[in-house]
């Protein structure tokens, strides 16, 4: 996912949002990790604690840093090498067990997992890529990769019971890259970018696949998409007027689009958003200060499944120019939020990662 150039239009008939300030939990604290990187990290929280973070690096190897979320102190690093032409997607499949994959050299998806912190190396899953791949579990021991093939439409790859499945098709026509979010066990849900830069979804119940539905707009972003519960689904992106807006799915039916309005300066990158097992539904936005050289991460919290939401708060302000990567944020094990981006010094164009987490 990158950083828009230009924003497209904002949606016709938005539904307002009552703004309620002071509902959102704090930060524990930021720290900034030395491994230097011009790409977004991908996030994979255990249930048992730790949070991986994986960074693509300079020459296409691939960093795995695990961190701590209740103090943002690393635990451990390694470079796992590798030639990596994407962004990296991270996914938890259960305690002490992580996985990573990637676009290889050779358009290929590549894959790594870690169980209690044992690396499997490298493994070649075939198939053709031209964007990032994006990876959801749906149940332990189980996941499921998305990809957007040669032919533009959407593939998937998924691992049950021991075996990697074969490489199938969900067609469509994607523009961006396709996001996965698993609804409950054995469910997941994908949306994507159309043709006319409008979202798509579709998922997969007791019934398999359905068709894919149109959620309308128009973006010149990727969305993000996150489960606050059993059959739910919220989707956030950022469109007209540097704002973010979000829709929400209960399992049968949409709701309208909200208008989360703009943090200070517009919002400058695509969201990132975590559910929380505190209930707190977090979009996060870096935002664009116009009179000072910063790019702060905001975020923007609702309690009560996103009728009302707290309205832009700061997460942390140290953050240079031009600093242009997305925030990545994940629930973490102890009922907060971990967000991550990358932080370019003034005239660098590569920076370290800034990682900030809440434990409530």
């Amino acid at each position: 996912m990158r950083t828009p150039r230009t924003i497209l239009p904002a949606i016709a008939g938005l539904v307002a949002v009552l703004l309620v300030p002071g509902t959102a939990t704090a930060a524990t604290g930021c720290a900034e990790l030395a491994r230097g990187s011009n790409t977004d990290a991908a996030l994979a929280a255990t249930p048992d604690g730790p949070v991986d973070i994986f960074q693509t690096g300079l020459v296409g190897n691939v960093f795995r840093t695990r961190i701590d979320p209740r103090t943002n102190a690393v635990a451990s690093f390694q470079d796992l090498g590798g030639v990596s032409r994407s962004e990296p997607a991270g996914v938890s499949m259960g305690a002490g067990h992580t996985a990573v994959f990637v676009r290889g050299g050779d358009d290929a998806l590549y894959f790594q997992d870690f169980t209690n912190g044992v690396a499997s190396g490298w493994q070649n899953l075939g198939g053709q890529l031209t964007w990032n791949p994006h990876a959801v579990s749906t149940g332990p021991g189980q996941l499921i990769v998305f990809y957007r093939g040669t032919n533009r439409q959407l593939w998937y790859r998924e691992f049950a019971n021991g075996v990697w499945g074969p490489h199938t098709s969900l067609g469509g026509v994607l523009t961006s890259s396709p996001i996965g979010v698993s609804t409950r066990q054995g469910h997941v849900a994908v949306v994507t970018r159309g043709q006319a830069n409008d979202l798509y979804f579709l998922e997969r119940t007791e019934a398999g696949w359905s068709g894919w539905t149109g959620l309308g707009g128009r973006f010149g972003v990727d969305p993000i998409a996150v489960s606050r519960g059993p059959g739910l689904l919220d989707v956030f992106v950022t469109g007209g007027g540097s704002k973010v807006y979000g829709i929400s799915y209960n399992g049968s039916s949409w709701s309208p689009w909200r208008d989360l309005a703009a943090p200070p300066g517009g919002a400058v990158s695509e969201p990132g958003a975590a559910a929380t097992g505190s209930g707190e539904l977090v979009v996060f936005a870096r935002g664009g200060e116009v009179r000072t050289p910063v790019r702060p991460i905001w975020r923007n919290s609702s309690f009560d499944g996103g009728a009302t939401w707290s309205g832009w708060l700061n997460v942390d302000v140290g953050y240079g120019t031009p600093s242009p990567n997305n925030p990545e944020a994940t629930a973490n094990a102890f009922g907060g939020w971990t967000v991550a981006a990358t932080n370019f010094p003034t005239g660098a164009r590569v920076g370290p990662l800034r990682v900030c987490s809440s434990t409530p």
